[in-house]
């Protein structure tokens, strides 16, 4: 999946690393290769339901169409390099450019820092509208998910304790409760329960949605 530009808010990540390029290329140095190289070695370390996302950023120099072009390049590049160091292809899950936006280091001159590519293992995206857009299934129960679940069900708790006790019964409360419920029906079902899947989607939705309850 590519996105050209901005994507929705996520609510949390786990970064791998970052890759960095010469001026004006969107192939990898002697340096890049390396830093591909530690990223590939630590994602086939990790066993996890979350998708793998590649964001590729430019410095100020040029025009933003032509930078959005080149940091989806050097994203795709990153994509390749992983895959060809054994990192399955449907880990990679999203290949993105921000171009010369969320500079790193606010000049208009050409800062390698700012040339980069990021790879992080994302959650699910805060605008979840529905629990079916959740992209997991049967192969990923395991205890990367229920640790997870189970982490969503004690905050959704909290949270709903929290708001119950202060008097509020917005958004807010209102996704607790349901993230509770969802949460608490998730981690109830065994790994071999035809609906864990299910729940477990509804779950990390209404979190999701708590979350951004929560930020207003």
């Amino acid at each position: 999946m590519v996105a050209l530009a901005f994507t929705a808010a996520q609510v949390s990540a786990q970064d791998f690393g970052t890759v960095n390029f010469q001026f004006d290329s969107d192939q990898l140095d002697a340096s890049g290769q390396a830093q591909v190289a530690e990223i590939a070695e630590r994602l086939k370390a990790v066993d996890s339901y979350k998708p793998t996302v590649v964001v590729g950023y430019t410095d100020a120099m040029g025009s933003p169409g032509y930078n959005l072009d080149l940091g989806l390049r050097r994203a795709r590049t990153v994509a390749n390099a992983l895959a060809a160091l054994g990192v399955p292809v449907d880990r990679v899950d999203h290949v993105e450019t921000r171009g010369e936006n969320e500079l790193l280091i606010s000049v208009a001159t050409p800062e390698r820092r700012n040339r980069r590519v990021t790879v992080r293992l994302d959650d699910i995206l805060a605008a979840c509208r529905s629990y079916r857009t959740v992209s997991i299934n049967r192969d990923s129960i395991g205890p990367s998910l229920e640790q997870d679940l189970l982490a969503k069900l004690s905050r959704a708790q909290t949270s709903y304790a929290s708001l119950s006790s202060s008097g509020q019964n917005g958004a807010a409360f209102q996704m607790a409760g349901a993230a509770r419920e969802d949460c608490g029906i998730a981690v109830g079902y065994g790994a071999s329960d035809i609906r864990k899947v299910e729940y477990a989607q509804r779950c990390l939705c209404s979190s999701a949605r708590l979350d951004v309850a929560l930020a207003y």
